[in-house]
């Protein structure tokens, strides 16, 4: 049995204006013991008022790794922060978050700077997480590139 078919990385890296958390790898049945730990450390850590989570480099995603995903969502809101999810180029990740609704909790877009030009994101302070959402699926509805 090969090892690696069951790794999940994740990495926080503070920018200058939001925390990015990079997922990569399985976020699975397999991996959420280990998932879980790293999810909830970083968590707590997170700096910033907005925390932008990049699936781009997951390779498979099954309930158990929604589950995580929304458990991770509500940690970061419960602090007073709000949440998004960029996934680039990868279709499959998008289509399963989508298929899970999960884009009626948080914005689902292509890339950051999308996330960024949100009108939410150009003032000082707190992010509340309905206002995030909102300005999200607004500029999805008047024609925006933002995914989904």
């Amino acid at each position: 049995m090969e090892q690696h078919r069951f790794l999940f990385e994740l990495e926080r890296i503070a920018k200058p204006a939001y925390d990015c958390v990079v997922l990569t790898g399985r976020l699975a049945y397999h991996t959420q013991l280990a998932a879980e730990q790293k999810l909830a450390a970083v968590a707590a850590a997170v700096e910033h008022p907005l925390v932008i989570v990049d699936t781009s480099g997951l390779q498979f995603l099954d309930s158990t790794g929604l589950a995580l995903l929304v458990r991770f969502f509500k940690r970061v809101v419960s602090a007073g922060r709000a949440m998004a999810i960029v996934v680039r180029e990868n279709a499959m990740i998008e289509k399963i978050l989508l298929i899970a609704k999960l884009d009626r909790l948080f914005p689902i877009a292509a890339d950051e700077q999308q996330v960024l030009a949100l009108a939410p994101l150009s003032s000082p302070g707190p992010i509340e997480q309905a206002v995030l959402l909102e300005a999200w699926q607004q500029q999805r509805a008047e024609g925006g590139d933002g995914s989904g």
